[in-house]
């Protein structure tokens, strides 16, 4: 994977993983920010990166084994790792399938992580249906612009740009249908939560159901900022992180 890295190398790694079509460069003000008291890497993790190509189908096991691999390279240890949104699916897989990685803090920061949840399966339903209603008529390139503002609406803009390449919409799908919160409660790492009060994707309540799982955590909430904050206000996300025991 390609990675942007800020040093001092004597200073504790900090890991940042971005979630579903963000990239390195969408989280530079915030590394920009941290490189002062920490070793900072941030890779473009393939497939959910908008500049990252996506030539194979990847699963939540593919990730974790190609991050398990990452931090190998890098032989990083006594390490945060920070995952942002969609990212969390695959982080909590990491942290499932190698359980002895010398991950010295978790920060999770407005983490997609619930997949089972009537409501949520309701309207994933409703989704897939007015989609494939509605796809004849979208196909038409100039009702691009429509069919771009139309998912947005119904909250499938992610599905939209992956459905651009075959492998990376089949990545998409496989991660939003793993739903991992059975292991949650056997996680140990001391783990920041890090939540935006009026968040829409991933909204509070997940927060707090998170909280209420890993005994050994502890929930900021921010108020007024929604789902991106590292691109909103990257400087109240960077202050709780140096105020709580980083």
């Amino acid at each position: 994977m390609k990675f942007k890295t800020y040093w001092d190398k004597k200073n504790t790694p900090f890991l940042i993983l971005h979630g579903w079509g963000g990239s390195s460069e969408s989280w530079k003000k915030v590394w920009e920010m941290l490189w002062k008291y920490f070793f900072v890497i941030v890779p473009d993790i393939p497939c959910a990166s908008k500049l990252e190509n996506c030539d194979k189908v990847y699963t939540l096991d593919d990730y974790a084994d190609l991050i398990k691999s990452f931090i190998d390279e890098l032989w990083l240890e006594n390490f945060v790792l920070l995952w942002h949104s969609n990212g969390w699916a695959i982080a909590s897989k990491l942290v499932i399938n190698y359980p002895n990685l010398k991950i010295k803090k978790l920060i999770l920061n407005n983490s997609a992580w619930i997949r089972k949840d009537r409501k949520r399966s309701l309207k994933r339903r409703a989704f897939w249906v007015i989609s494939k209603i509605v796809k004849p008529i979208f196909i038409l390139p100039w009702m691009w612009k429509v069919r771009n503002l139309f998912y947005r609406a119904i909250g499938g803009h992610d599905y939209l740009e992956a459905e651009k390449n075959p492998n990376k919409k089949q990545t998409y799908l496989n991660m939003i249908n793993s739903d991992l919160q059975e292991n949650y409660k056997d996680i140990n790492i001391p783990t920041l939560l890090i939540w935006w009060e009026n968040d829409t994707y991933t909204p509070l309540a997940d927060g707090q159901k998170i909280h209420n799982l890993i005994k050994n955590s502890k929930l900021v909430i921010i108020k007024d900022v929604r789902h991106g904050i590292h691109l909103q206000k990257p400087d109240e996300l960077v202050k709780v992180i140096l105020e709580n025991n980083l």
